[in-house]
């Protein structure tokens, strides 16, 4: 089903413009990432540039893969146990989104990523981007312990 508050959030002009703001920059940053890979390759060679970029998208996929487990088992102990804790949401989405810069080619993504990785940086942009889109944690903290009650008590049963 259509969730229209979303959709009326995300088609608002001020939301149009946040995101034509990050894409820019985003492309702003791959071309940074172009032209210090054109001049890496001139002062080290082009296959040992390809080489360190081929390691950094490796190894950013080995991390976030462990970072993004993590943060789940600690969204799902927070969700078991009942205990609010906004910042462990926030995290995990930060934690999301430093994947999808992390994971892309380019020394400068992947920095960028990094710094989302932060606490205090995690924390704030995650509760930016939830607060842009129009998630409320308490909402979606109850939500899905609701879901999960919800869910453990249909196992029981498919069980028996």
């Amino acid at each position: 089903m259509l969730n229209f508050r979303l959709l009326n959030i995300l088609t608002s002009s001020r939301s149009v413009r946040t995101w034509l703001g990050i894409i820019s920059a985003l492309g702003a940053g791959v071309l940074l990432d172009v032209l210090l890979f054109l001049k890496l390759a001139i002062i080290i060679g082009p296959w040992i540039t390809m080489t360190a970029l081929a390691l950094n998208t490796a190894a950013g996929i080995l991390l976030m893969n462990y970072l993004t487990h993590m943060r789940n088992r600690q969204l799902n102990d927070s969700i078991d146990t009942g205990n609010y804790d906004p910042d462990v949401l926030s995290r995990y989405l930060s934690s999301l989104v430093a994947s999808l810069f992390i994971i892309t080619p380019g020394f400068l993504n992947s920095l960028l990523g990094l710094v989302l990785l932060l606490p205090p940086v995690g924390i704030k942009i995650g509760n930016q981007i939830a607060g842009m889109i129009g998630i409320d944690w308490q909402e979606a903290h109850e939500f899905l312990r609701l879901n999960r009650v919800a869910g453990a008590g249909n196992d029981k049963y498919a069980d028996g």
